[in-house]
């Protein structure tokens, strides 16, 4: 019985395909309106590859110094522009400006000094060369890489089998020359080594991909919940938790507190100093409320200078004692225009609490919590105001009335 091999030039031709699908495919996603996704850098590094992978296959026409020394050049140089996106996408910077040039370099010159060597000991040694190129993508996914997208984890966990599988490579090469005297000797040891370590990169760009828009759904849901100026959630993501709060407080038997938030005077500050200016104070007082807020507590933007805040198992003293911490941070604020005229800011806050026993709804909580906001605007801003009046609307009582 003759012994299992793999026909090399079929598996070249399979790993050409491999690349060239991935190229055409990162090539038609990254054309798309997101095009702030890393996903042109990972197809410039397929394209490398593939190109690389031509030229070796190449080496029944080609000479050799240019198969083999151009041929691993370009594959070296793809593995570096795969490092260079996953940097741009975990990190948010380039590759160190060294690594571009002396990754290629390396693979270069050690190809063309060993071009007299036997296949098996330059097989050895350019396996170990591209493995080594794999190890700071591979760093950089396992640790910071691994608490982004999901899908990052299994392009490291590829490129780990892909570094592992050159390595092993080498080994088998040093171990067997026997079975490679020639790039396209049909050998089961070389064919799969070969195989496993480049159909685990093809892998490691479909990964890259569900990463790249893993992330583009994660910002979308950012945007459709959040305020894009303060990064306070919107209106209608916080009512839809204030609504849960409620329902929880009346399971756990616990109080919620809702507090209504408005900056005083604020039409004066975007009249005097610039509305560049309103925007830095809503982003400095958003910056002052979070400071202060429990991991429980939800902050949202109501609209315009008006802002909300859920909280859950509080009683109305709790939220006296915050809402006032808040009220003196914001009154110490210094902040100053482009110009750099300095202004300032006060709050005026009303407060609401449902307690578990009584069918508070979102809209009467609410309510209740905006007519405190105006008793506190009415007695003078820059306080705090509790209601305390019946906790079921009121007929005929407008904003302000009932203080």
């Amino acid at each position: 019985m003759p012994p299992l091999t793999i026909h090399i030039p079929t598996l070249m031709l399979a790993l050409l395909s491999g690349f060239a699908m991935l190229g055409l495919q990162l090539w038609m996603a990254q054309r798309s309106r997101l095009q702030f996704l890393d996903l042109g850098i990972w197809t410039w590094g397929s394209w490398s590859l593939l190109l690389g992978f031509a030229l070796l296959a190449g080496r029944l026409v080609l000479p050799l110094w240019l198969s083999a020394v151009f041929g691993n050049g370009l594959i070296a140089l793809g593995l570096v522009i795969y490092n260079e996106a996953i940097y741009r996408h975990v990190l948010g910077r380039s590759l160190p400006r060294w690594l571009w040039w002396f990754a290629p370099g390396v693979a270069w010159a050690m190809t063309a000094w060993m071009l007299s060597w036997p296949l098996a000991l330059r097989t050895s040694a350019i396996s170990l060369v591209f493995a080594a190129l794999l190890m700071p993508a591979i760093i950089v996914l396992l640790g910071k890489g691994w608490r982004e997208e999901a899908s990052l984890r299994s392009v490291g966990l590829t490129l780990v089998a892909a570094a592992a599988s050159l390595m092993l490579r080498s080994v088998h090469a040093m171990l067997n020359p026997g079975e490679y005297l020639d790039i396209m000797q049909s050998s089961l040891g070389q064919g799969l080594t070969f195989l496993f370590s480049f159909i685990c990169l093809i892998g490691a760009g479909f990964g890259f991909v569900l990463a790249n828009f893993e992330r583009i759904a994660r910002r979308m849901e950012d945007m459709a919940c959040t305020d894009a100026l303060t990064g306070c959630l919107n209106r209608g993501t916080a009512d839809a938790l204030l609504r849960h709060e409620l329902e929880r407080g009346r399971r756990e038997h616990t109080p919620v507190a809702f507090v209504l938030l408005d900056l005083d005077h604020f039409k004066d500050v975007n009249d005097g100093h610039g509305h560049r200016a309103g925007d830095a104070a809503l982003r400095a007082f958003a910056q002052e409320v979070r400071l202060r807020l429990r991991a429980s507590d939800v902050v949202g933007r109501w609209g315009g200078e008006e802002f909300g805040l859920v909280l859950p198992a509080t009683d109305a003293a709790g939220a006296r004692q915050l809402v006032e911490q808040i009220r003196v941070a914001v009154a110490a604020l210094v902040l100053s225009d482009e110009e750099g005229r300095p202004f300032g800011l006060t709050v005026s806050a009303g407060i609401s609490v449902a307690q578990p026993d009584t069918a508070m709804t979102a809209e009467l909580l609410f309510s209740l919590a905006d007519r405190a906001l105006y008793c506190a605007k009415d007695g003078g801003r820059n306080r705090v105001h509790i209601y305390d009046g019946p906790m079921q609307p009121v007929a005929g009582v407008r904003r302000g009335a009932a203080c």
